[in-house]
């Protein structure tokens, strides 16, 4: 994947396709004119931004929407705005509760998704969560802030405590809550990131109306269609998976599409920090929908009126609807 996209950048930036010769490219650019010209080549019309994830070598989100000329929505990283909040409350209750207010106020001042990085923290495996075990987690969480000490949300007690909340909170709001599944970084156990485990949030009344989107799903790509085609609130996309599997990427797109309708599927670059990013994983998502789409058109699963429609669907209708973002 590496190799490749130092050739497509070599030939976008006119460069010897070498490290040496990309970084010089770069260099020699404005860079607030180097990353339009590179989102605007992946043909990007609206970007929604997780922020959370960033760090604070990145542009902040004011930064961003400053220099960057696409248009920008965001989604609210759950966990990281949970963490901010522990200080000042009380209890469990009393944290939920203010995290439920954060996000009313994020998604009325524009926000149009929650993510959970729950898989990282606690794993995805919803069982009923324990008021005692949280309430004796969360104590111990605000005491290492009291103390002046980062933390870390971590755990089912106090992790599944919060998404559960959230998802209700992202139900009453009618926005999608985004879940972080399949591969990812080295402090993840994939054991426990497969999506299946979030059956409660499909089938409890409790939840009804929740639209979810499963993000990345590799290797789980198989799972995440069958829940995407047999519950109704249930999305998918293969954003990580498309650049960092390879060839596999591709594969894996044809798969998902044997059991995910094509209206519940969606493009997504997973792309930060680094706008060549945004291009190359642009460039393979449209390459390996056309392989997709293609197959399904020569074998006979498809007219080739039904394919560009898919087409349509995938790259930028389908997330219009669900994020309720003006065509």
């Amino acid at each position: 994947m590496y190799r490749s996209a130092l050739r497509r950048l070599a030939r976008e930036l006119d460069c010897e396709p070498t490290e040496e010769g990309v970084l010089r490219a770069r260099g020699d650019a404005d860079p607030a004119a180097y990353a339009n010209r590179l989102l605007k080549k992946s043909r990007t019309g609206v970007m929604i931004l997780d922020h959370g994830f960033a760090g604070g070598e990145a542009m902040s989100p004011a930064e961003h929407s400053a220099a960057i000329e696409i248009p920008q929505r965001e989604v609210v990283r759950l966990e990281t705005a949970a963490e901010r909040l522990v200080s000042s409350c009380d209890n469990v209750r009393d944290w939920t509760a203010a995290v439920r207010s954060l996000l009313r106020t994020a998604i009325s001042d524009g926000a149009v998704g929650v993510k959970t990085i729950a898989a990282y923290r606690a794993g995805l495996q919803l069982w009923e969560p324990n008021p005692e075990r949280a309430e004796a987690e969360f104590r111990i969480l605000r005491g290492r802030t009291a103390n002046g000490h980062t933390i870390r949300l971590e755990g089912a007690p106090l992790c599944h405590t919060l998404l559960l909340e959230a998802a209700q909170e992202c139900r009453d709001l009618g926005v999608p809550l985004q879940v972080h599944c399949g591969f990812g970084d080295p402090d993840e156990d994939m054991a426990l990131a497969n999506p299946l485990g979030l059956r409660r949030l499909f089938v409890e009344e409790s939840y009804a109306g929740l639209t979810v989107v499963l993000l990345h799903c590799y290797p789980f790509h198989r799972e995440a269609a069958y829940l995407a085609s047999v519950f109704p609130g249930v999305y998918m996309d293969l954003s990580l998976a498309i650049p960092m599997a390879a060839h596999d990427g591709a594969r894996a797109l044809l798969e998902a599409l044997g059991l995910c309708p094509t209206s519940k599927i969606l493009y997504a670059t997973d792309a930060t920090r680094f706008p060549e990013v945004y291009l190359v994983a642009a460039a393979l998502h449209r390459e390996a929908m056309a392989g997709a789409l293609g197959h399904l058109v020569e074998t006979g699963w498809l007219m080739q009126r039904e394919a560009i429609e898919a087409g349509r669907q995938v790259l930028s209708g389908n997330a219009r609807r669900i994020y309720q973002v003006p065509g």
